[in-house]
C-alpha cells in the first residue's frame, strides 16, 4: 500500500535513518512489506470503525457500547416506536421522556458522527493513491461511514457531509436533501469499486464478511435501495433513477440470502458482547406496547425469539409497559422490573442489514410502479425471509393466510380481560381500527398495501429501532400504541404522529461552529423536536 511511504519517511526523519538506509528497508526480503505494513496499520482502524455504526464492544468493555446503544436505539427510537417500555423516567432528563437536553444531544452525534468520523479520517492519505489495493480500502471505509451516518441524519436532518474532512474547522451542513444525494452518488461509486475487485480486502480485521468484496458490493447496493425508496415521496426520479443501478444484476446483486446478511457478533478472532445485555441488566428495558399488540394480534411466531414471558401476579405472560412512562424506576413483585425482557444472549449478534429488508424495499418499490415485479411476491417473500431468518418459517403459510385479524388491546382498568400491560395510573391503547391483516388482498387499495408492508417491515426490522423509527415518521406506518402520557407540547409537534419527529442540536454545536446557524433554513424549520425531515410524505396519515 502506498500510504507506507508516509509512515516509513516519518520513522526515517525521526531515527536518522539515511536515504541509502530507508532504500534498504523497501528493498529488505525478510523485514515487513509495504503491503505488510499497511494492513497493519489500517487493519485495527477497520475493526473499530466496524464497532461504531451500530454500538457494539468486547466483553471487557462491559456497559459502554450498552449506554451508547441505549441514547440511539433503547430509550429514544426504541421506546418511540415500541419495541421497547422504559422503566424509568431518569428524572425527565434523557430522550426517553422527549426532553432533548444539551448533554444527552451532545453524547447522541458523539456516537452517531463523531467516533466514526475521527476513524474515517485516518485513510485520508489513502485517496491520493492511485494503486488499486489502496483504493478497495478507501471504498470499504467510505461505505461504512455511509452505513453509520446514514443513521445520524435520520436522527438530525442536516449535518456536515460533503464537507466532511475538509479541514474546516468551522465546516459547512448539508440538508438531508444533499446528503442522501450525494450518499446515493457515492454508493455508486463504492460499488463499482468493490465490484470490479479481484481480491479479499483486509481480510483478518473486517468482522463483517472477512474481506470478501462481491459480499460488501451486495451491502452497498443494498444500502442504496434502502436510500433511493425512502426518498420516493419527495422525489420520484431521484428513487427511480437508484432503485434501478441498486437492482442492475450486473451490478453486483442486492442482499437476498441470510449468508450475506451484515452480521456481527462473537467469534473466536473477535470477541463481542451483545450491546443489548447491559441494558436489561438495569431492570429498564422492557418489551414495548406497539410490538406486543402486533406479535399478540398475529399470534407471531417470533414473540418468543424477540422476548422472553414476564409474570403478573403469579402469571407467566407476555407482558409489556406502556409508552411514554413518566413514573420513576419501579422494582419488586409486580412492577414493571418483572414484564417482558428483549431476548438477547451474550452472543447474539447485531445486525445492519437482513435479507428480509431486501424484499420489503422491493415490495414497496413495485408497488408504486419504481420497478418490476409483483409488490404481494415481494412483501409474501420478505415476510417469510423474516420468519426464516428467526428460525419459525414453519409458520409462514399459516401466518400469511391471516385475515381479518382483531388486534387485543391493552387495558388496565378493564377488569373483565386480563391486565397484560405494566401501566402507570390508567392506559387504555386499541389500534384495532384502520389496522391491516397479514393476508395481502388484491382488492385492498395502495394504501392499505403499503400498510401492510411497513407493519410487517416494522416486525422484521426489531431490533433496529432507528431504521423502524425512520420508516414510522415517513411514512406513518405502523399505527403505534398510545402514549401513556401527551409529551409533544415539549417539541412543538403537530400531533400528527405519535413520536418526536427527530433530535435537537445542542448550544455546544452552535458556539463552536458559526454555520450552524444555517440549520433552520436547510431544516425548513425550527432546530426542535417536532419539526419534519426531507422525506417525510405530505400525505402522510394522521393516527386517531
Amino acid at each position: 500500500m502506498k500510504i507506507t511511504k508516509y509512515f516509513l519517511a516519518l520513522a526515517v526523519a525521526v531515527a536518522g535513518i539515511s536515504c541509502d538506509d530507508f532504500e534498504d528497508i523497501n528493498k529488505s526480503t525478510t523485514g515487513v512489506t509495504d503491503k505488510e505494513l499497511g494492513t497493519l496499520l489500517y487493519q485495527t482502524k477497520l475493526t473499530e470503525i466496524q464497532k461504531y455504526v451500530i454500538p457494539i464492544g468486547s466483553p471487557a468493555q462491559t456497559t459502554g457500547p450498552g449506554n451508547d446503544l441505549g441514547v440511539t436505539d433503547v430509550m429514544s427510537s426504541g421506546s418511540y416506536i415500541g419495541y421497547f417500555g422504559m422503566n424509568n423516567n431518569w428524572g425527565f432528563g434523557t430522550e426517553a421522556t422527549w426532553d432533548f437536553k444539551p448533554n444527552r444531544m451532545d453524547y447522541a452525534l458523539e456516537i452517531l458522527y463523531a467516533k466514526l468520523y475521527s476513524i474515517w479520517t485516518t485513510i485520508a492519505p489513502l485517496r491520493e493513491s492511485t494503486d488499486v489495493a489502496d483504493q478497495n480500502v478507501v471504498a470499504l471505509f467510505d461505505l461504512i461511514k455511509i452505513a453509520g451516518w446514514l443513521r445520524t441524519t435520520d436522527v438530525f436532518g442536516p449535518m456536515v457531509y460533503t464537507n466532511a474532512g475538509s479541514g474546516d474547522i468551522a465546516p459547512k451542513l448539508d440538508s438531508q436533501e444533499t446528503v442522501y444525494k450525494a450518499m446515493l452518488a457515492d454508493l455508486e461509486k463504492i460499488s463499482k469499486t468493490l465490484n470490479a475487485a479481484t481480491a479479499r480486502i483486509m481480510a483478518n480485521a473486517d468482522m463483517i464478511y472477512a474481506g470478501d468484496p462481491q459480499k460488501w458490493t451486495r451491502f452497498a447496493n443494498s444500502l442504496m435501495l434502502r436510500l433511493a425508496v425512502r426518498t420516493h415521496f419527495v422525489d420520484e426520479g431521484l428513487a427511480r433513477q437508484y432503485i434501478e443501478k441498486a437492482l442492475d444484476p450486473a451490478n453486483g446483486g442486492v442482499i437476498e440470502s441470510m449468508e450475506d446478511e451484515a452480521r456481527l457478533g462473537d467469534s473466536g478472532a473477535f470477541p463481542l458482547l451483545n450491546p443489548f445485555i447491559a441494558i436489561i441488566d438495569y431492570n429498564e428495558e422492557r418489551m414495548g406496547a406497539t410490538a406486543w399488540h402486533y406479535l399478540k394480534g398475529y399470534n407471531d411466531p417470533r414473540i418468543e425469539k424477540y422476548y422472553t414471558k414476564g409474570v403478573w401476579r403469579n402469571r407467566e405472560e407476555f407482558f409489556c409497559v406502556c409508552p411514554s412512562n413518566n413514573e420513576g424506576k419501579a422494582e419488586g413483585k409486580n412492577s414493571p422490573e418483572f414484564a417482558s425482557k428483549p431476548n438477547f444472549e451474550p452472543k447474539s449478534p447485531i445486525y445492519w442489514f437482513r435479507a428480509s429488508e431486501t424484499f420489503f424495499l422491493k415490495a414497496e418499490a413495485a408497488l408504486y410502479n419504481l420497478t418490476d415485479g409483483d409488490a404481494q411476491s415481494f412483501y409474501e417473500q420478505g415476510v417469510r425471509m423474516s420468519l426464516k431468518e428467526w428460525g419459525v418459517d414453519g409458520e409462514a403459510n399459516r401466518y400469511l393466510n391471516q385475515q381479518n385479524v382483531r388486534i387485543p388491546k391493552l387495558s388496565n382498568t378493564d377488569f373483565d380481560n386480563p391486565t397484560y400491560v405494566y401501566g402507570y395510573g390508567y392506559y387504555n391503547s386499541n389500534i384495532n381500527e384502520g389496522n391491516v391483516s397479514p393476508k395481502w388482498s388484491s382488492e385492498s387499495s395502495e394504501e392499505k398495501h403499503l400498510q401492510q408492508i411497513i407493519t410487517q417491515k416494522y416486525l422484521a426490522l426489531y431490533p433496529n429501532a432507528i431504521e423502524a423509527w425512520t420508516e414510522y415518521r415517513r411514512t406513518g406506518y405502523p399505527f403505534l400504541a398510545n402514549n401513556l402520557v401527551d409529551f409533544s407540547r415539549k417539541i412543538n409537534s403537530d400531533k400528527s404522529i405519535r413520536t418526536p419527529e427527530r433530535f435537537i442540536y445542542s448550544p455546544k454545536e452552535y458556539s463552536t461552529n458559526p454555520n450552524m446557524q444555517k440549520v433552520t433554513e436547510l431544516l425548513g424549520g425550527p432546530d426542535e423536536g417536532g419539526t419534519k425531515l426531507w422525506w417525510v410524505r405530505s400525505d402522510r396519515p394522521k393516527q386517531n
